[in-house]
């Protein structure tokens, strides 16, 4: 599973949000809003706001937010699509827009908020892929290990091969102690997706960990060719550099 973009978070919003008598009305007038959010977000802002004194309803509201995310506001928009939350009566788009919500209050470095609002989606939808992820990355930037692995066990039981959810479990492992189990999770994350950066970054935490230091070495310069320009590369760069 891989974090959905937060367009195409909305996208699906705004289609569960529309009436079935007017929802390809909707979806046009949606995606136009979005599309003008994406090249040039103040604008798509303003006529997200245009829309909603025209009577856009739910669907100008979530585009609104999706400008303000785009601009950086994330709290303001994450208050806002939690507000459309409470608001409709479907309870998959409420447990979507709760997800989306909490995915707004971790981009705006609010990990307590960002919990509270995944429970509220997963308590609608338990078996949400996206809120249980975001749960665990809520949970662990609170330093809550245990209670993002538990999440992610969940997470791992529904889609077992999710390299981006084992190489998240493999992390918490790492710093629960559990070297073994975090080298497992780590070699389980490379199988499933020997392309992904970040599970040849957790490998080789694993590995440097359990004392293995040339694989440690090997692993993060195959993550740094995986991912030259990225955050995890640059991890991966400064952690070969540093190790002795």
């Amino acid at each position: 599973m891989t974090a959905r973009p937060l367009a195409l978070a909305a996208l699906s919003a705004a289609a569960l949000l529309a009436p079935v008598d007017s929802r390809a009305q909707v979806a046009t007038d949606y995606d136009g809003c979005i599309a003008t959010a994406q090249a040039t977000p103040s604008s798509g802002l303003a006529a997200a706001d245009a829309w909603i004194a025209g009577g856009g309803g739910e669907a100008a509201r979530h585009c609104r937010a999706m400008a303000l995310a785009m601009l950086g506001s994330f709290a303001e928009a994450s208050r806002a699509v939690e507000q459309l939350a409470r608001e409709t009566a479907d309870t998959a788009a409420q447990a979507d827009l709760y997800a989306q919500a909490g995915d707004l209050r971790m981009a705006a470095s609010d990990p307590v908020s960002a919990r509270t609002l995944f429970g509220q989606a997963l308590a609608l939808e338990p078996s949400s892929l996206e809120a249980l992820d975001g749960r665990a990355r809520a949970a662990a930037a609170q330093r809550d290990f245990a209670g993002a692995i538990q999440d992610l066990d969940r997470l791992l039981w529904l889609v077992p091969a999710d390299a981006e959810a084992l190489a998240l479990r493999a992390a918490a492992r790492r710093q629960t102690g559990d070297a073994a189990g975090a080298l497992s999770d780590a070699d389980a994350a490379v199988a499933a997706d020997p392309a992904s950066a970040v599970a040849w970054f957790e490998r080789g935490a694993a590995r440097a960990v359990g004392g293995d230091r040339q694989g440690a070495r090997e692993d993060w310069a195959y993550a740094e060719q995986l991912d030259p320009a990225g955050e995890t590369g640059r991890l991966a760069a400064t952690n070969r550099a540093r190790l002795p």
